[in-house]
């Protein structure tokens, strides 16, 4: 009888060892293709536009992308500051916003201007169709250029091979 306990016993405990051990591995399974699937996402693979918090700091262009869960301000987001790179061919939305001072955006090479005030978020659409790399032109509100530098940042628009290479990049 007492071995017929003990066994009993030992088969419980190998069962649930087993079952701890599946259910283990399922969550670290997990777990890594999450961490992997966010390292091999890009906005490109989105199919509405692809839109980038735009904030003005300290007279520099922040830039911002929202991760997987397409939020903002979430640990998943991608940043850079004053160089962008966009993919060709895909509709952009800037929402443009400023954390200090009032400030313009302004990129003459594609015809876009927009005031940046610190609260108040204005969007910006657009979509450029060939590669190239065009600066952000400092546009001070106050007249006086001696007080900043000549550009606030650099745009380079590129294949989406490209795009997506550099994307993994900042993650």
């Amino acid at each position: 009888m007492k071995l017929r306990k003990l066994l009993g016993r030992w088969m419980v405990l190998c069962f649930m060892a087993g079952v701890t051990g599946l259910v283990l591995w399922r969550v670290v399974s997990t777990s890594e293709s999450a961490q992997e699937s966010n390292k091999t996402w890009s906005p490109t693979t989105l199919k509405s536009p692809i839109q980038v918090q735009v904030v003005g700091h300290d007279f520099v262009w922040r830039f911002r992308f929202p991760g997987p869960d397409a939020k903002f301000d979430t640990k998943d987001d991608a940043s850079v500051e004053k160089e962008l790179h966009l993919p060709v061919e895909r509709d952009i939305v800037f929402l443009v916003t400023s954390d200090d001072y009032v400030y313009t955006m302004t990129i003459p090479d594609l015809g876009l201007r927009q005031i940046a005030v610190p609260g108040l978020t204005y969007p910006l659409e657009f979509r450029v169709t060939e590669e190239c790399s065009i600066d952000i032109i400092a546009d001070p509100l106050c007249g006086v250029r001696i007080f900043h530098d000549e550009y606030m940042g650099n745009v380079i628009v590129q294949s989406k091979t490209a795009f997506d290479s550099w994307y993994k990049e900042i993650q």
